[in-house]
């Protein structure tokens, strides 16, 4: 199995995802984000699927965690680079509705600052 890469940038965490995402994978990437979870403060999520080619269910599965981890704290998932098979798996799944689609993880990023800024003029 090849090894999952995570990156974190302030509260946001992005997940390099592997060519694929089986329940093996899944597991092993639950397992590596609850310690990251539990140590650091985590508010949002990014899920690159660049080289991602093949995805089953307990992919739908590892997304919908992570999403229940960051909702409590008004964060979002995301989902980017994703190639037109798995971006038909997931719509079909209706993931599209928990996570938001972006084309890459820079983009994602800038919504997310963009939000932050948002919320802090509000306070």
């Amino acid at each position: 199995m090849e090894e999952i890469l995570f990156e974190k940038k302030g509260e946001t965490l992005i997940i390099y995802l592997p060519n694929e995402l089986d329940h093996h994978a899944a597991a092993k990437i639950r397992e590596q984000t609850d310690e990251l979870f539990a140590g650091k403060r985590v508010r949002d999520v990014i899920f690159d699927y660049h080289h991602t080619y093949f995805m089953d269910s307990s992919g739908i599965g590892l997304v919908m965690g992570r999403y229940r981890e960051v909702r409590y704290l008004k964060g979002n998932v995301f989902i980017v680079g994703v190639n037109d098979k798995v971006a038909r798996f997931l719509d079909i799944s209706g993931l599209y509705r928990v996570a938001k689609r972006c084309p890459d993880a820079d983009t994602a990023l800038a919504f997310i600052q963009n939000n932050r800024e948002k919320r802090e003029e509000l306070e």
